[in-house]
């Protein structure tokens, strides 16, 4: 895409800065997808008739919301497996049908997922993108990104190892060549809009030469990883494994370290785990809604912010949310905390803001250029309308979103400073014609993975 000039005025807008600046009635001027101008006031009347200009009056901006953890193929399995325990739901939700995975599949789960969270207000998405069971699969998520035009990181899974996912365990070799493929086909691509980070699945479906390989690749080439940890079942496993949780196994191989995002991290995460944690730099990606579905805990936030560790927010994939809505998890994430501690001031709105946006991207490695509205920052930004229903009296706007706004309440988002949702209509793609499709792939995986399903929801329409 080539980004437009653009200015955006009247707006209340909400900078997430280091001085956590909210301006009234305020305009930002955007060129070449950067933020140029952040002031108070009126613009200019005059205005080169080539910027767009987008009238936000009564209107609130905000920076892009950062999703750090889903796993986007899993838009064509949402209530699969639903009110299962987690061992339970890994053999129905996901055993079952990740050997089945088409190229199409990929390709339209991504792209129905991408819709999702660009509606939501999600700018940056990062999918544990792990089931690959033919050549190539991972670059169809890639595209998909493309299209729609979101900013997305491509966590490539490594399973090399273990009982679960049988179908797509391939040899350690095979999987870190396609992770060094991937890299070097993607990472960096579009100025920056696409990385690729390395992801092994879990302590019980990648081996200990796989983790090791992976931290050497993401050193080799200067990018990121990311691992599901310290939730019961990881835990678990590692003990029957190693003899000692996950953490403690994955300092002992020297896995732990500043480029690494650990997920989940929930009930049973012990004093000493957030200790290594902070020792060695980790972030965590906290995953209110799944955590809660599968009944793995929540995760102590408090405590992980007490201990000077960062902690963002995801959505985990739709197969144990079931969905990615980022403005519902920044409910869920300060709610759960509330509930946690018996205390209402547990976590503030603020905090929560600033976990899906510029903690993420201090947890992406992007603070530098994303998750607040910055000059010389880039133009990711959603522009929120509170004049619904759900969120007048508005007060706070920040509470507000945290607390009464829904998707509903999105009106524009802007990617790169591209123009890529306007009054709630996406303008990349066609969004009609994409669900349809993407529900008739849905229903011909679970007919091969043996999934039943009522006919009653096989309501095909012609696509617009």
């Amino acid at each position: 895409m080539t980004s437009t000039d653009l200015v955006i005025k009247d707006a209340t807008i909400i900078t997430v800065d280091g001085e956590r600046r909210i301006i009234d009635n305020g305009f930002i001027r955007i060129s070449d997808g950067i933020i140029e101008q952040v002031s108070t006031g009126s613009i200019s009347s005059k205005i080169n008739s080539d910027i767009v200009v987008i009238d936000a009056s009564g209107r609130l901006v905000f920076p892009g919301l950062i999703n750090t953890h889903t796993h986007i193929f899993q838009t064509l399995l949402r209530g699969i497996g639903q009110d299962l325990p987690v061992w339970e739901w890994f053999a129905v939700a996901l055993d079952t049908t990740v050997g089945h995975l088409t190229l199409e599949d990929c390709y339209l789960s991504a792209l129905v997922g991408s819709l999702e969270a660009i509606k939501s207000g999600t700018t940056c998405v990062l999918d544990y993108n792990y089931p690959h069971p033919l050549p190539k699969m991972a670059d169809q998520t890639i595209q998909a990104f493309s299209e729609i035009g979101i900013r997305g990181i491509l966590a490539r899974g490594i399973i090399d190892a273990g009982e679960a996912h049988k179908s797509i365990i391939q040899s350690t070799e095979a999987e870190i060549n396609d992770c060094e493929r991937l890299i070097k086909a993607y990472h960096g691509q579009g100025d920056g809009m696409i990385h690729v980070w390395l992801a092994p699945y879990t302590i019980f479906s990648t081996s200990v030469d796989g983790f090791k390989r992976a931290k050497d690749l993401a050193d080799k080439y200067n990018t990121r990883l990311t691992v599901h940890a310290a939730t019961p079942s990881t835990i678990q496993a590692a003990e029957e494994l190693y003899g000692v949780g996950d953490l403690q196994h994955e300092e002992n191989i020297g896995f732990l370290g500043p480029n690494l995002l650990a997920v989940h991290c929930t009930t049973g995460i012990r004093q000493e785990s957030l200790e290594q944690l902070s020792k060695w730099g980790v972030q965590v990606s906290h995953n209110p809604a799944s955590n809660a579905y599968l009944g793995e805990g929540i995760a102590p936030v408090r405590d992980m912010l007490d201990s000077g560790i960062k902690v963002c927010l995801g959505t985990d994939g739709p197969a144990s949310n079931n969905n990615m809505d980022m403005i519902e998890t920044l409910k869920l994430a300060a709610l759960m905390q509330k509930v946690d501690a018996l205390d209402p001031a547990a976590i503030s709105a603020q905090k929560v803001l600033e976990m899906a946006t510029i903690d993420a991207a201090h947890c992406i490695g992007q603070s530098d250029t994303l998750g607040s509205i910055e000059v010389g920052k880039k133009a990711d930004l959603i522009i929120v309308d509170p004049w619904k229903p759900n969120s007048i009296a508005l007060h706070d706007p920040v509470a507000s979103l945290v607390y009464s706004c829904t998707q509903e309440n999105v009106d524009t988002v802007i990617v790169d400073g591209n123009v890529i949702m306007r009054d709630r209509v996406v303008e990349t793609v066609n969004e009609n014609s994409i669900l349809f499709k993407a529900q008739k792939a849905a229903e011909e995986l679970w007919q091969r993975a043996g999934i039943s399903f009522s006919s009653k929801y096989q309501r095909y329409v012609k696509p617009v």
